[in-house]
């Protein structure tokens, strides 16, 4: 309540701050620890900035060329031609060539260089130089999601050569191909650049750009009110401040970012698969998406319902606490004097873990605790700073993942059973989910090259996690995009996890 009172104050008081014409600020909620895109599948704004890949996405999430001016791929989806711009410099002034494509892929699945994005590239087989500007790449077995892939940030290999990526300098003051160079970083507030009067694609609009680090959705509206950022995606729930304010524009954009609560199958009451059924019927989405999320987004089923890979035809857990109650019941559980459910003299109950600072899943929490409880069950909330504790050894997590690329990403290091990241460093399969039907599906649509057969595989895989959930699929977000009403060239997509995508053309971006 008070962090509401303060934020009216603060609204009541307005600075309007003057932000110069040639200056862009644009605050962001995630800080990275690395500006290297080889620790970030999920495309960071910052990076983005400062680094460009082979391939890139239009506003209609259409593939193009970027470094790459085109490519061929063979009919058995093994070998890729791809013919690179022989206009492009690295922020040094250094040419741009095959040597640099050739040292960042290798980077980015040699193990010792722990990469968070290796598993887009364990395939490739070799790598052959045809001349500076061609290279020829062969993969072992067809990925047809590897031109997505090639949309990462290459990186510069006459710096890097004889360094360790790990803990190198150069993660720290990066230096790339992209639209705007690095200046300065002051860790924990924002991180500065200046336009790259050499960038290959169009004239950079804006000379200067910032880029705030602001987690807490009422401080971004209070910067903007105040006139201190020019545009940030803001809380839904505070959109009303903006809406009747002509200083303002506001766009909504869809995304492919769900969120839903993760269970620890290593929990001794969420390994059975029938209480976790149980729980899926206990929680009413639709109120979530309603009176939690204003309508700005969409009850969720399934992790790919934003992508060409959603069936379109699929089984949902409907609200249904009776159901949820029975399943219970069944399992030999009765329900004590107060109500809740017990066996063998033990209560079910359960943690639900959330990041504390994260409003959207504290609250979830909050609600999936009330609805738990209306059928007996006990759930407490646990919420603590990101990264303070590890996700795969709490009894559940309000978890948010979500691509809008490549129905592989997102999907194949979620839930297949190799990466269980007790079992791989690397996997983002922190429930320890394993599930035969799943790992088959996945595998078999990442290695086929025929876009109907990898859509039959990707509606296997739905239909397996329906009878085998790992998740609460709660919902689907769309975000609030507010910025300054003089600002022009602001452009619309499918957005990432947490909103990332948002900046995606801020090149063309001007007041």
């Amino acid at each position: 309540m008070l962090r509401w009172f303060i934020l009216l104050f603060l609204l009541f008081f307005n600075v309007e701050a003057k932000i110069p014409k040639d200056t862009l600020i644009v605050a962001v909620e995630n800080e990275i620890s690395r500006i290297n895109p080889a620790y970030s599948e999920d495309h960071d704004a910052v990076i983005n900035l400062v680094f460009s890949g082979l391939t890139r996405f239009d506003e209609h999430m259409s593939l193009k060329p970027d470094l790459a001016a085109s490519w061929n791929v063979s009919k058995d989806g093994l070998s890729y031609d791809i013919f690179l711009r022989e206009d492009v410099l690295w922020h040094d002034g250094v040419k741009f060539s095959a040597d640099d494509v050739k040292f960042s892929l290798e980077a980015f699945k040699n193990p010792k260089n722990n990469s968070s994005i290796y598993v887009n590239f364990e395939d490739i087989k070799s790598i052959e130089i045809l001349n500076p500007y061609h290279l020829k790449i062969t993969l072992s077995k067809p990925f047809p999601a590897f031109l997505d892939a090639l949309s990462i940030g290459m990186l510069p290999k006459h710096l890097l050569s004889d360094k360790d990526l790990n803990t190198a300098s150069f993660n720290q003051n990066p230096i790339g191909t992209g639209p705007y160079k690095f200046v300065k970083w002051k860790k924990g507030e924002y991180v500065e650049f200046k336009a790259n009067e050499n960038f290959y694609l169009t004239k950079v609009k804006t000379p200067r750009l910032i880029i705030k680090h602001i987690f807490d959705p009422s401080v971004a509206s209070v910067e903007l009110k105040n006139g201190k950022i020019d545009a940030a995606l803001i809380d839904v729930s505070l959109l009303n401040i903006f809406k009747k304010d002509e200083n303002f524009k506001i766009l909504r954009e869809r995304s492919a970012d769900y969120r839903a609560l993760m269970f620890n199958l290593e929990n001794e009451f969420l390994k059975d698969i029938q209480i976790r059924k149980a729980l899926n019927y206990a929680v009413d989405k639709q109120s979530i998406v309603k009176n939690l999320l204003h309508d700005y987004g969409f009850v969720a089923n399934h992790p790919l319902e934003r992508s060409w890979a959603d069936s379109k035809a699929f089984k949902t857990y409907e609200y249904n606490p009776k159901k949820a109650q029975d399943l219970i019941l069944a399992l030999g559980f009765k329900k004590n004097d107060e109500g809740i459910f017990e066996k063998d003299g033990k209560i079910l109950e359960f943690e639900i873990w959330a990041m504390s600072n994260d409003p959207l899943r504290v609250s979830l929490a909050g609600i999936l605790q009330s609805e738990f409880r209306k059928i007996g069950v006990v759930s407490k909330v646990v919420a603590k700073p990101a990264g303070s504790f590890d996700y795969s050894k709490v009894d559940s997590f309000l978890i948010g993942w979500g691509s809008p690329l490549d129905p592989d990403f997102h999907t194949f290091r979620v839930f297949e059973s190799s990466q269980d990241s007790a079992l791989n460093d690397e996997g983002w399969n922190f429930g320890h989910y394993h599930d035969k039907k799943v790992d088959i599906a996945l595998q078999k649509a990442r290695n086929t090259s025929n876009l109907e057969e990898r859509k039959k595989y990707y509606k296997d895989f739905i239909d397996a996690l329906y009878e085998n959930p790992p998740f609460i699929f709660l919902a689907y977000l769309d975000f609030a995009l507010v910025y300054n009403k003089d600002l022009k060239g602001i452009k619309a997509r499918t957005l990432g996890h947490h909103g990332v995508g948002f900046t995606w053309n801020v090149y063309e971006w001007s007041k």
